[in-house]
């Protein structure tokens, strides 16, 4: 929200085994990828978990294979099924999924991902995915059987057409995307259509300096565009501002740790 404010310490509210992401639905509701091949649900206040989808490691419909990523929409959860190469809907509930994106082995066709990550599912259920290793943001509308590249794409570099390593992934009320360009240390705005994108946060080189990133994994943006990084390397959040040229640190501002007001290595936001 554009009016946000954020404790100096945190709580646990969740014990997860290797957790890779997380998502909070509108109830309150914890969503997160769990190291045994499920997808985890929290209600809040809630000591334990339950299991809403997966349990068991395969291919098959109703398994998963170390899911990395997870985006609820209308009460259907979509699951970055990275070993398996594709992404996975799965209606709250059912007993199985259904394949949404990928799921054609591993590859650079458009009707492939390879070791993806982050994911966003839009108002009309289009699924944009960063297809990692292929250096590419890609959108799967409903139905397809291939996506379309919408950033990147262009091989790995630092260019304004070029993404490396690209995580998470974010879409703002335009439908602008930004994308948490995890080896090049920035954050990337790419405009729906556009062939470039454009740096909003970090591009100064690896390093701890208000003006700088450090591998950064997971972004999301508010209402007034304010950019939110999660900046994993310097164990913090860091708040960008519209067109400004350093961010703040909201969350994680005392160093490396396991205390209430500390940070490590964080993956998702």
């Amino acid at each position: 929200c554009p009016s946000g404010s954020w404790n100096t310490t945190g709580i646990r509210v969740a014990r997860v085994n290797l957790p890779e992401d997380v998502f909070v639905d509108n109830d309150g509701n914890i969503y997160v990828p769990d190291n045994s091949n499920s997808i985890q649900k929290w209600l809040p206040n809630a000591i334990n978990s339950i299991i809403v989808a997966g349990g068991s490691f395969g291919s098959d419909m109703n398994q998963l294979k170390n899911p990395i990523g997870i985006f609820v929409r209308n009460n259907n959860l979509y699951i970055v099924d990275n070993g398996n190469f594709r992404v996975q809907k799965w209606a709250y509930g059912a007993t199985s999924g259904v394949t949404v994106a990928g799921g054609n082995s591993k590859g650079s066709a458009l009707n492939q991902l390879s070791n993806c990550y982050g994911i966003y599912v839009d108002e009309h259920e289009n699924v944009y995915i960063a297809d990692r290793d292929n250096n590419r943001v890609m959108k799967w509308m409903p139905g397809a059987t291939e996506g379309i590249v919408v950033a990147g794409g262009n091989g790995e570099g630092r260019n304004s057409n070029q993404l490396t390593f690209p995580l998470g992934i974010y879409l703002d009320n335009d439908a602008n995307i930004y994308i948490a360009d995890y080896y090049n240390d920035r954050v990337q705005m790419w405009a729906q259509g556009a062939t470039n994108g454009i740096t909003v946060a970090g591009g100064n080189g690896g390093g701890s300096a208000p003006n700088q990133l450090s591998l950064p994994r997971a972004v999301s943006v508010d209402t007034r565009k304010n950019v939110y990084v999660l900046d994993t390397f310097n164990d913090r959040v860091q708040k960008w501002a519209p067109r400004a040229s350093s961010g703040i640190t909201i969350i994680g501002s005392d160093g490396r740790g396991s205390r209430p007001n500390q940070l490590q290595s964080p993956f998702g936001m």
